[in-house]
């Protein structure tokens, strides 16, 4: 039952019609309430919370957008639906669009808002709302919401996740919260509730526990396939499947992170793989000028890769000196490589080697192709 014992009191300076409005409001609000959402399956995203909730302020009559950013798999959507269900009960309205791909997508959203055919949106501009862009790619999927922002009802709150950073340049007063990792206590515990059913992990798997969460890298998607993926399978089996890892990558892990290379030019593509293959760990500088040489138009297309959080910038010691270094999770470098080796099953017909042996091989059976290039030792690059 509702605990329903408001108080409206009556003054001289309000109008019968706001007592009456103020009265309609509470009750629906109380109607459409739900219990606070409950973490079920989440892990390591409280400081999440604490840190969104605290830039959304509820309590703010103001408009707000927030932009949540990171890599594929990161859990950026899983945020924004965890939000979206603990703070349902203080809107008047909500929508989640996910995929942005659907017609009408606009006017869908301002539907469900109104509860009716979207023939005003104006009337959007006496309710207080909750909006979530989930899994942006471009900014045209969001041009026509950008100008309605401003005119949404106070207090209305707008989410946006994507995995380019660019997405929120003509957004204004758009804050960013960038998805991090998870870190290995809560890798450990996520991983074991899909594995074992339980946050704490089954006793005589540690050696391989920290095997997986190595691979992982705190990426929650890469720690549910494969907490999925090994569920009620024997130690031999584990070590088995982790062997595999070694040479063939998850390709439902694989196929996720694949969807920001895609968007790529030729050019920014053909960047990525020089740094998956070749170029991780260098300095930025030496990547940009060895780079721009190859005519790939590097001092550009690094930035878009630093938007798409395809790579990172590390400070590493360079002749003597700290200066920005160009690194990359594993998983994408795994990922980069394996687009190289999908390229063909005979190495002399890949566009990149980085293995001795594969290299060793091609040039003892003269099978090297024009466009190859060969990683050899101390990280001499040889352009063919």
């Amino acid at each position: 039952m509702l605990d329903f014992k408001p108080s409206y009191p009556l003054s001289y300076d309000r109008t019968e019609s706001d007592f009456v409005k103020e009265i309609v409001k509470d009750v629906l609000q109380k109607l459409n309430f739900r219990p606070q959402y409950e973490i079920k399956g989440l892990v390591g995203i409280e400081n999440s919370y604490k840190q969104i909730e605290s830039i959304l302020n509820i309590e703010s009559n103001e408009v707000r957008v927030l932009g949540i950013w990171g890599m594929g798999g990161i859990g950026k959507t899983t945020l924004a639906e965890a939000l979206s269900n603990k703070l349902y009960s203080k809107f008047e309205g909500r929508c989640f669009l996910n995929g942005m791909d659907e017609s009408n997508k606009h006017g869908r959203c301002f539907s469900t808002l109104l509860k009716e055919a979207p023939s005003s949106v104006t009337r959007i501009a006496r309710k207080k709302v909750f909006i979530v862009f989930d899994g942006v790619e471009t900014l045209e999927q969001i041009e026509d919401l950008i100008p309605k922002i401003d005119g949404l009802g106070p207090g209305s709150r707008v989410i946006i996740t994507t995995r380019d950073k660019r997405i929120f340049s003509k957004v204004s007063k758009c804050e960013i919260y960038e998805v991090k990792e998870l870190n290995k206590h809560d890798s450990l515990q996520l991983f074991s509730l899909t594995a074992f059913g339980d946050k704490y992990p089954k006793f005589g798997y540690e050696d391989l526990l920290e095997s997986v969460i190595t691979y992982c890298q705190g990426n929650p998607l890469a720690l549910k396939v494969l907490g999925a993926n090994l569920s009620s399978r024997g130690k031999e089996e584990w070590e088995n499947e982790l062997k595999k890892l070694q040479k063939i990558p998850n390709m439902k892990i694989h196929n996720v992170l694949k969807l920001s290379y895609d968007g790529l030019d030729c050019c920014q593509k053909a960047i990525f793989l020089d740094i998956a293959c070749f170029l991780r760990g260098e300095s930025k500088d030496f990547v940009t000028d060895l780079l721009e040489a190859c005519e790939f138009f590097a001092i550009s297309g690094i930035e878009v890769l630093l938007d798409k959080s395809l790579i990172q910038l590390k400070l590493i010691w360079h002749a003597k000196s700290e200066v920005d270094g160009i690194e990359m999770q594993d998983l994408l470098q795994e990922m980069g490589r394996e687009i190289v080796n999908q390229e063909s099953k005979d190495p002399g017909k890949r566009s990149r080697l980085w293995k001795a042996e594969e290299i060793s091989d091609v040039l003892k059976k003269n099978k090297v192709c024009r466009q190859m290039e060969l990683l050899l030792y101390e990280n001499t690059c040889f352009w063919l």
